[in-house]
């Protein structure tokens, strides 16, 4: 069925798949990064990690969207950054199907699987690379 797809392709897409992960993170969210923009004296270093985290996110998006491999670069700041700091899951919704007693494992968790999931993928896209050079 997906046999007649070269492997290249479904590499790009599976990548497009992590922007669009990080993107719904950034929309579901987007209160919460507006809220902390708000700048005070007191909590400065909390906002300049939020608004690294922010522009690492962006810039994780545009390169995994264009299909570059440097998009993996920001994405594995963006990935446990979000998981430590921010605390949301990048996969919407799973955290909930759980108690609240185990809400931070499963973010955790589920961070951790999608980081796991694209340094795979990174390395992957990198074999196909050397494989196609001779």
């Amino acid at each position: 069925m997906g046999l007649d797809i070269p492997n290249n392709y479904r590499l790009i897409g599976a990548t497009k798949l992590l922007a669009i992960l990080v993107i719904i993170g950034l929309i579901q969210h987007i209160e919460m990064l507006v809220h902390a923009l708000r700048f005070d004296l007191l909590g400065m270093a909390p906002v300049s990690v939020i608004i690294l985290v922010l522009i690492s996110g962006i810039i994780a998006c545009t390169g995994l969207l264009l299909g570059k491999k440097w998009g993996f670069i920001p994405l594995y700041f963006y990935i446990p950054a979000v998981t430590l700091f921010l605390q949301f899951s990048l996969i919407p919704f799973i955290p909930n199907v759980f108690p609240a007693k185990y809400h931070d494992i499963a973010i955790m968790v589920i961070n951790g699987l999608v980081l796991l999931y694209s340094v795979l993928l990174l390395l992957r896209r990198m074999e196909t690379n050397y494989i196609q050079k001779y």
